[in-house]
């Protein structure tokens, strides 16, 4: 081994070594759902902290697009409390809001951003919506990859990408699912942001889709899953890295807004 390789792997035993002694504050969040106590301490229990990336994974047609739309909205805060009392934003400054739509036609992709408006009661301008539809798989990374570190790089706070699997050409490629992931946590260590990514089950069960499904749930901080049944959409969180997040279930108001009920349902 060289004399630079040597002292190169020296400096990275140094810094990568875990200092037990060391004082290390509850990681900063940027959505929870409820509180948890541990010893005299009350936290926020996370759905996604700041530096970290989450999964929303939900069949066709369950209700992820208006799901989506509540976090979005929970995170910017306003009237969203109405509907979403448990889920609370710890946003402190005016930080951007990204959403990236890759599969949605124009009607449904406007739909859904304005929604968010609806929810908040009122336009924040921050919240920035894009519809990839049009694009393919590289230049969907290519144009996220600019957003996140020219165009918004140190002003953004959360990023939704709906969905991610159209990133890349082939959800069963080891190779390719396993980039993309590794973008994600890149993405989100780097810039210190929250990525909320979603993606499809197979179909018959509750899995997320394909080598994709399995490495995004793999590294994913939460794991929320949705499933539909009948005029209510039950949200459960099968994986959580810290504290556990009790189920729930929302259901469109009359003006076709989610609306989150209590767990017994």
């Amino acid at each position: 081994m060289l004399d630079e390789e040597r002292k190169e792997l020296i400096k990275k035993h140094a810094s990568l070594k875990i200092d037990r002694l060391k004082q290390i504050d509850y990681p900063p969040v940027a959505l929870s759902i409820g509180e948890a106590t541990l010893g005299q301490n009350v936290y926020p229990i996370s759905f996604g902290t700041y530096g970290n990336f989450s999964a929303l994974v939900a069949p066709p047609k369950a209700g992820k697009s208006y799901f989506i739309s509540l976090l979005k909205a929970a995170y910017i805060g306003g009237q969203s409390t109405n509907y979403a009392p448990d889920i609370k934003t710890h946003r402190t400054e005016d930080l951007f809001i990204l959403g990236f739509d890759t599969e949605q036609g124009e009607w449904h992709a406007h739909m859904g951003a304005k929604r968010v408006d609806d929810i908040v009661g009122g336009h924040y301008e921050n919240y920035i919506p894009f519809m990839l539809r049009e694009l393919d798989a590289l230049e969907r990374v290519e144009f996220i990859e600019y957003e996140l570190y020219h165009k918004y790089r140190g002003k953004t706070g959360v990023v939704v990408i709906d969905g991610i699997a159209d990133l890349i050409v082939d959800v069963n490629s080891l190779e390719e699912s396993n980039e993309i992931t590794q973008k994600l946590m890149r993405w989100s260590s780097e810039l210190n942001i929250h990525i909320i990514v979603v993606i499809h089950t197979t179909f018959g069960n509750t899995k997320a889709t394909g080598h994709l499904g399995s490495a995004i749930t793999k590294k994913a901080e939460t794991v929320c899953l949705l499933e539909r049944e009948n005029d209510l959409t039950k949200v459960s969180f099968p994986f959580c890295r810290g504290f556990k997040i009790d189920d729930f279930a929302f259901r469109l108001d009359n003006d076709g807004l989610p609306v989150i009920e209590n767990s017994d349902y």
